[in-house]
């Protein structure tokens, strides 16, 4: 080997194997889940109530987007308690006081701003923020029903459901809007649907056997408005879906004890029904998940009204030609007004696509 290359060989393997030797030396420290303020999760707790404003964060006029935030966590907190005079009450909010004095007396603070890269939220309370901790972002788990609310429900709370929006500051807005949708359902909702199932046997010649089963549905399920404002009270995400807990009022009436719904067929002389969307592949027209659980909902109510009453009407037909063949053709009508409550979900995927499963109890 000429004496040239015998140095640059000589060079070059020193330096290999330091590289080898410090890369092989390096220790990966582990990434720390992330952490919000606490109020942005559980914004209701067993002490205080709180309620959540969000702007973009990034505003035309100085302070806009501070101001926004906290006018609209403002405007819930005063719409909760039905406090009259709402615009002279905004008017007093200002970006440099981090509290404000409503009409009646009552003293109302606002947290510092919480700011991601897409939307600053603000938090407003009637008890001051002392200290603001920090907790883990919460991730919604369905199977473990973590947190508990996913799976415990009682007769005040529903569940809103919004994806990641275009405008990321109005998932914590839309997800309310949806909430008060499905409230609208479970509150009371008016089932008028026909199905049809038609069932086909035949046998040929050879003696070969088919059986054919089709079921299919017509109608609507209407529900009505809710106006009564919804109380956010805490929440988890499930990839880029927030689920928000929401009830009507500030008072948890949970069950005492978890039940397992999804073995119950009835409980305390009301029936309890499986609704589903998705399992034979549907998917909503938006491809929301919020819509999705919506049609579940809607499939469960449908169930609710069958139990309470439906008109059948069948005809049969019994052929003999070259073999047998027997068709069922059975109508269904279902005209009800119903209720329910919302006991447990399952959300699963298949093929990238969400199939839903809703639990709902009898209403009264």
């Amino acid at each position: 080997m000429p004496p040239l290359n015998r140095f640059a060989l000589s060079c070059l393997l020193p330096i290999a194997l330091i590289g080898c030797q410090v890369t092989s030396s390096v220790n990966k420290e582990p990434i720390e889940p992330e952490k919000v303020p606490c109020w942005l999760q559980t914004p209701v707790t067993a002490d205080r109530i709180g309620f959540i404003g969000t702007a973009a964060p990034l505003s035309a006029t100085q302070y806009g987007s501070l101001l926004a935030s906290r006018q609209r966590a403002l405007a819930s907190l005063i719409n909760h308690y039905g406090l009259p005079q709402i615009d002279l009450e905004l008017s007093k909010v200002t970006h440099s006081a981090s509290n404000v004095t409503l009409n009646n007396g009552q003293k109302v603070y606002f947290s510092e701003p919480y700011i991601t890269p897409d939307t600053l939220y603000s938090y407003a309370s009637t008890s001051e923020l002392t200290s603001v901790a920090q907790c883990q972002t919460m991730q919604c788990n369905f199977s473990k029903c973590e947190p508990s609310w996913l799976c415990q429900k009682n007769q005040s709370s529903v569940i809103g459901v919004s994806y990641y929006t275009a405008l990321a500051h109005q998932q914590i807005p839309m997800s309310a809007q949806n909430a008060k949708t499905l409230a609208g359902y479970l509150n009371q909702a008016q089932v008028n649907v026909k199905e049809q199932l038609r069932e086909s046997y035949r046998t040929d010649e050879q003696s070969e056997a088919k059986y054919a089963i089709n079921l299919s549905r017509q109608g609507d399920v209407s529900a009505q408005q809710v106006e009564q404002p919804l109380l956010m009270t805490s929440s988890c995400s499930y990839g880029s879906t927030l689920f928000v807990n929401y009830q009507a009022s500030a008072q948890e009436r949970a069950l005492s004890n978890p039940i397992n719904w999804r073995v119950k067929q009835e409980f305390e002389g009301k029936s309890v029904v499986l609704g589903n969307f998705g399992e034979d592949g549907t998917i909503a027209p938006d491809n929301l998940l919020s819509s999705a659980i919506k049609y579940a909902i809607r499939d469960a109510l449908v169930e609710l009204a069958k139990i309470k009453g439906i008109e059948i009407s069948s005809q049969s037909t019994l052929v003999q030609n070259n073999g047998r063949y027997f068709l069922n053709h059975t109508h269904y009508t279902v005209q009800q007004t119903v209720s329910g409550q919302l006991l447990d979900i399952q959300i699963d995927y298949k093929d990238g696509l969400p199939n839903i499963y809703v639990w709902l109890l009898e209403g009264n």
